[in-house]
């Protein structure tokens, strides 16, 4: 078998380049259905991913006795399982016509396969789990699900609401973001013996935090890019007009001088137009709404570099470190 290719992320981190490709191996014969729609939708969502929280999950197992370990892949392919299939539903719920800078699985193959395949996909994830063996990852599994439905529900009643809390949010994209990043580092630190209880507390609140900062720099970037994609021809604002609101409109939201027309342009909801979408972005880079997500998102880092510096594993902490600066500095 021809070995995969990796992301271009990962050639500065050559000890993951094996059981990276591992974990693809692994992916790849646990959802083979035999249906060839859904096996192709799957299969063209499945090799765009970087595969970030896999590597997470192998980077923490350098924390237990037994780094890189095989339970460590698969629990790694796993959570790259669960991710897929979160995507995808998302889509349906969002009718999001691209993923991942291609046409997502509800808008080339039809909702009723992208269910299938979604829904396949956690059969998947459940039958790597098994093969894992591991009772704690089983428990851990199981309130990330929790974490990220409560997380799905609480975007779902924030909807289209111009005065839900940015506190509100954050419970939110920790229930979905970052539930799943957590659950990525604790897979790693839990696929072998070597952790102890109060690290791994450490190590989830580092995934959590990371999660967080990782989701609000994605609000950032796709706010800033706006006019860009629309004077590309590109499909922009999706989540605007679906009335989900982001860190930029929540903060934009805050200030009383540009409240009201911000209000009346969202209260349009789907049938904004592209000018008025424009107009938005406009009104939002005139408040102080993404000069206080940056600053938010440097707090975010430095409690990064608390964290880290709490792991026992001087060559670990500079990996992450480094994979860190990757994700919170990236340009797409």
């Amino acid at each position: 078998m021809a070995m995969p290719s990796l992301p271009k992320i990962w050639d500065t981190f050559p000890e993951l380049n094996p059981p990276l490709q591992n974990v693809l191996i692994e992916m790849s014969e646990s959802w083979r259905i035999g249906f060839s729609e859904i096996d192709n939708a799957i299969r063209s969502q499945a090799s765009a991913g970087k595969l970030v929280r896999p590597a997470l999950t192998l980077l923490f197992s350098e924390l237990t006795d037994a780094p890189y370990n095989r339970k460590a892949i698969v629990l790694g392919a796993s959570i790259e399982l669960l991710h897929l299939a979160t995507l995808i539903h998302d889509d349906i719920i969002d009718e999001s016509k691209l993923r991942r800078g291609q046409d997502s699985i509800q808008a080339h193959f039809g909702k009723d396969t992208a269910v299938y395949a979604g829904d396949y996909l956690l059969t998947g994830m459940l039958s790597l789990l098994n093969d894992a063996d591991n009772i704690q990852a089983n428990k851990l599994a199981l309130e990330a699900l929790r974490n990220i439905l409560f997380g799905e529900l609480t975007q779902k009643h924030n909807r289209y609401l111009t005065d839900t809390s940015f506190d509100n949010y954050l419970t939110q994209i920790t229930g979905k973001t970052a539930a799943l990043f957590k659950l990525s580092v604790l897979f790693g630190a839990t696929s072998s013996e070597g952790v102890n209880s109060q690290l791994l507390d450490v190590v989830g609140k580092l995934g959590e935090n990371l999660g967080i900062a990782f989701q609000l720099l994605d609000d950032y970037l796709d706010f800033e890019s706006i006019t860009e994609q629309l004077s590309l021809g590109k499909p922009a604002g999706q989540d605007i007009r679906n009335g989900i609101y982001t860190a930029p409109i929540l903060f934009a939201l805050e200030n009383p001088d540009i409240n009201a027309e911000l209000r009346e342009l969202l209260a349009l909801r789907d049938e904004i137009t592209d000018d008025q979408l424009v107009r938005i972005h406009n009104i939002i880079l005139e408040s102080d709404a993404m000069s206080r997500l940056n600053s938010l998102l440097a707090e975010y880092s430095q409690e990064l570099d608390v964290l880290l510096n709490k792991l026992p594993n001087n060559a670990l902490r500079n990996k992450l470190s480094h994979l860190a600066t990757l994700l919170l500095n990236r340009k797409n």
